[in-house]
């Protein structure tokens, strides 16, 4: 444009080019495709050209070298062209950009970053008029070593951009300082801007203040002037110094602060860390928030006058009700839950006349009953249709002393104690507004303490000291059979929603019985047991978790998706500071409520990327079709499908079970439409088509093995796919063949390496860019091979092999990268990283990377190749950036309660799948920001009270506000 422009006879007003250096994401794919990861810079060049005509050429909304699929960045340059003012009328103004980088212009400019250097530039531009206006451009103008990156809005905010870590580290590599949105601050990973590398603004005019400086060597100054600046700037010099001792200082004292509070309340230490993070976005702080991001954390309700003893949520989880006790009388509250993160009190706590210490729901939601603390007459049924004025229902239930309270799943039923503490009496309450007793009470030989009803409501469990835990059938509840008594006396009783489970809690522990058979309840699975006696336990609606509560204050999570296998499926939830009466699960599975003696009630939120379906350990998780599906492997023998377009809300979407024996690998093809098993000891291999994920269907059999085949991987295109067999065995089928999958219905042999080129333990991997095949050797031979595959037909070996097995390989994904695992596998955790960029000459990286006391069992590369993750007992994260430089991301993380086996990044690398002993599967959020919106939505603001008791040194403001 401007040369066409030239020829044309327009000449440019003879002034400088206003020149701002820019960092921007680019993007070397067809059109249509996402921008890769990469951050380019360059310089924009802006001139007038006062006889063209008005406007910003060349428009960007025309050019087809550098039209943005999304438009974003031709309203970029729209939003910077009008605020510049009334200035622009009339005025010709053109640019260009001149990569730094590269001497290729880019295929194409995505998004709105270049905005804000756009308007600063424009602004530098058209302010030159004729007067006085020059003179602040002679002594104040852009600093030719700062680069912008910034969307804008039609008001001069600075709105967030995508890929600031890539655009970072190019003004890096070009010694630029950069202006970037404030709102991008929470999301800059680990150590990536050092001090001076990055200026966070808000608005258009602080991002002006950050790029402009004093053009001191234009200015005639005096050796005194001289000598007095370069007093000033040595003060100022001590001052900076003095201010950085000091910053240090505090932020050191606020992370103390949550690392005081982290045992005892960490939903408030997951609040002091924002502080921290804020104050100073290092790898430390940022591993801090991705933990407590992935942590049950809790929102405490504290507008209750006294001690709460019981708490429920109505069926379809839109209100919670609390009761407890406020000196003599009985408190009932009513919560409006629409939002969870902040619930609010519908009207006005009810007194409650004789007193209450249980609260129920009927299933329909319009009745609740509230059982009290006196002796007689103390069930009473309340209208709660309008939640803001509870109406009672007639007067107390005659004869119903404090006792077990509990509707039975129908809504026609409710159990109440009776005119004897050791009787329990069954009412119709149809007609709630007339409830009758049906038939006598259920005897027993003393005190009832708890009872609950199975989800078909022909069944009652009821326990009390002597008769221990005891059966009803109540099909016809006027006629009642009881059954043999099956377990000793438990303190709390709870059936799972699949009516085969009676969960019974006695003391110290937890067991599970199997009741699908009364006569023969036998006890499944292990005693759960905390630090202290158990008092209240609830299932999750799906049955898969089981929540308790202990005497020393905390409560406990387990895992009960296989009762015979259940395990713990968080550290204890720790905040109350005194004993907890109650416990019950919302209808979302994901929010638990507590009532305790500390006067409030705790809202627990669990991680909703929380999977749990699996039984037993989960070896495998991939992601294919973009990340829109994750497949997971267990050792409970099947593999389960998920759908993950939301990552944030995943569901379940099909089962695969093809054997009765442990499945040993897996793999699934980058577009998520094939997936490949192996079963231990089976000779064959099973290939899934998953064109509809919810119906997979055996698309073909391998079964040309002489021995089980161990480790499957798909090539990154899906037409080839690499079997390992290993038989531990001297001269045994320890063979690597590639076949033909193009076509799953007509798989045919491709090639195969020599025997030999895998053991035991062993595992292969293809390069990102399918030209090879690392092959280790595993437990026995202590070396991992390269093999070039670019003729599948006739494999060869690739350069001499590197010394040290593997158990895990990954490679990045620019396939110049090689990580391996020591093959021990049991004392250390060796991670290694080799250059393979010349197969020739592989070489080692630097040294093993440190600080592991546990085995590595998995690892990854991020898609763009920054960042490695490993796992073992722990989540680590390094930047590889410089892999033969790499550096660890702040502090191992302990996302989950068990060791990890597996894990693995969605292709856009926003989340990070891990899995292993728990039998679950967690989606990890990785941005800075999310974790803080997660912390955000599920904790208070603290107090100004416990503000100043553990943060004197700040002052008080809400982090989320």
């Amino acid at each position: 444009m401007v040369a066409a422009l030239m020829m044309a006879g327009i000449a440019p007003r003879k002034r400088a080019v206003v020149r701002v250096p820019v960092v921007f994401s680019r993007s070397s794919g067809r059109s249509g495709e996402a921008p890769s990861a990469e951050g380019a810079t360059g310089v924009l060049e802006l001139r007038e050209f006062p006889p063209g005509p008005a406007g910003l050429y060349p428009d960007p909304r025309t050019m087809d070298g550098v039209r943005s699929p999304n438009g974003q960045f031709a309203a970029a340059l729209g939003d910077a062209w009008r605020l510049a003012g009334p200035q622009r009328e009339g005025r010709c103004v053109v640019w260009r950009i001149v990569l730094s980088d590269e001497p290729t212009a880019p295929d194409r400019i995505e998004g709105p970053s270049l905005g804000v250097a756009f308007a600063l530039g424009l602004r530098a531009l058209l302010r030159h008029r004729p007067g006085v206006g020059w003179l602040r451009d002679v002594f104040y103008g852009l600093r030719p070593r700062t680069a912008l990156t910034g969307a804008l809005d039609a008001d001069g905010h600075l709105l967030r951009v995508a890929g600031l870590d890539a655009k970072l580290l190019a003004a890096r590599r070009k010694g630029l300082r950069l202006v970037a949105p404030e709102a991008n601050r929470l999301e800059v990973l680990a150590a990536a801007p050092r001090p001076g590398d990055v200026r966070f603004a808000a608005t258009l005019r602080e991002a002006d203040r950050y790029a402009r400086q004093f053009r001191t060597g234009r200015i005639a100054v005096s050796a005194l002037v001289l000598a007095a600046v370069t007093a000033g700037v040595f003060a100022l010099h001590q001052r900076d110094l003095a201010q950085v001792g000091r910053q240090s200082a505090l932020v050191s004292q606020v992370s103390a602060r949550a690392d005081q509070l982290r045992a005892t309340d960490p939903s408030l230490a997951a609040r002091i860390d924002i502080e921290a993070y804020r104050l100073s976005p290092t790898g430390d702080h940022y591993a801090r928030l991705l933990e407590d991001a992935n942590k049950p954390l809790s929102t405490v309700l504290s507008d209750f006058p006294g001690s709460v003893l019981a708490v429920t949520f109505s069926p379809d989880g839109r209100t919670l009700a609390a009761v407890g006790s406020d000196g003599a009388k009985g408190v009932l509250g009513l919560w409006d839950m629409a939002n969870p993160a902040h619930p609010t009190l519908f009207g006005e706590a009810v007194r409650v006349r004789n007193g209450a210490s249980q609260v129920r729901f009927s299933p329909d939601g319009r009745t609740l009953a509230t059982a009290g603390v006196n002796t007689v007459d103390t069930v009473q049924l309340w209208d709660v249709t309008n939640r803001a004025r509870p109406q009672g229902l007639g007067g107390p239930l005659a004869s119903t002393p404090m006792g077990p309270l509990q509707f039975s799943p129908d809504g026609r039923i409710l159990a109440t104690g009776s005119r004897k503490v050791e009787d329990e009496q069954l009412w119709d309450v149809t007609d709630p507004t007339h409830p009758a007793p049906l038939g006598p009470p259920l005897r027993h030989t003393s005190a009832v303490n708890t009872v609950a009803f199975s989800p078909d409501s022909r069944t009652l469990a009821t326990s009390s000291v002597e008769d221990g835990v005891r059966l009803w059938n109540v099909a016809d509840p006027a006629r009642t059979v009881p059954l043999d008594k099956i377990w000793t006396s438990a303190s709390s009783l709870t059936f799972g929603p699949d009516g085969r489970t009676l969960a019974a809690s006695d003391r110290g522990s937890v067991r599970l019985l199997n009741v699908a058979d009364p006569a023969h309840v036998v006890a499944v699975g292990r005693a759960l047991t905390g630090s202290a006696s158990v008092g209240s336990i609830a299932f999750s609606p799906d049955g898969h978790i089981l929540a308790t509560t202990f005497a020393d204050h905390i409560v406990g999570l387990w895992n009960t998706a296989d009762p015979a296998r259940s395990t713990s499926l968080a550290p204890p939830l720790a905040g109350h500071t005194a004993a907890i009466y109650s416990v019950a699960f919302g209808p979302d599975g994901h929010t638990v409520a507590t009532a305790s003696e500390d006067r409030t009630v705790r809202l627990w939120h669990l991680p909703t990327a929380l999977l749990t379906g699996h039984t037993d350990i989960v070896t495998e998780t991939l992601f294919g079709a973009g990340g829109r599906l994750l497949a997971t492997a267990s050792t409970d023998l099947t593999v389960r499908l998920w759908n993950t377009e939301d990552p944030a809300s995943p569901t379940p979407l099909g089962r695969i079970q093809d054997s009765e024996s442990t499945i040993t690998s897996m793999a699934l093809s980058t577009d998520g439409r094939a997936l490949a098993t192996s079963v231990y000891g089976d000779k064959r291999v099973t290939l899934w088509n998953l064109a509809e994920p919810a119906r997979p269907t055996v698309a073909a059999r391998i079964t040309n093995f002489s021995a089980g085949v161990s480790t499957v991987a798909f090539s990154p295109d899906g037409r080839i796919l690499a079997t390992a067999t290993s038989t531990g065995i001297s001269g045994g089928d320890n063979s690597v063949r590639l076949w033909d999958v193009s076509d799953l219905t007509g798989v045919r042999l491709r090639g195969q390496l020599p025997t030999g080129a895998v053991t035991v333990g062993g595992t292969i991997a293809f390069s990102p860019d399918g030209r090879t095949l690392a092959v280790s050797g595993g437990y026995v031979n202590d070396t991992t091979q390269l093999w070039d595959v670019t003729d599948p037909d006739r494999p060869a070996r690739s350069g001499p092999p590197l010394n040290g097995g593997s158990i895990s390989l990954a490679f990045s994904p620019d396939s110049r990268t090689l990580v391996t695992t020591t093959s021990t596998g049991v004392t250390d955790g060796t991670v290694r990283l080799w250059n393979v960029s010349d197969h020739s000459r592989p070489a080692l990286l630097g040294q093993p990377l440190s600080g592991y006391t546990s085995p590595v069992r998995a690892m990854a590369f991020s898609p763009d190749g920054h960042i490695l993750a490993t796992a073992g007992t722990s989540v680590r994260l390094w930047r590889v950036t410089d892999p033969a430089h790499p550096t660890a991301i702040g502090q191992p993380m302990a996302i989950a309660a068990a060791e990890l086996t597996s894990l693995a990044f969605t292709p856009d690398g926003s989340t990070l799948a891990t899995a292993g002993y728990d039998h679950t599967v967690r989606l990890s959020a990785l941005g800075a920001d999310q974790s803080v919106r997660q912390i955000c939505t599920s904790t208070n603001t603290p107090t100004r009270p416990q503000w100043q008791q553990h943060l004197p040194m700040l002052p008080y403001h809400d982090a989320c506000g």
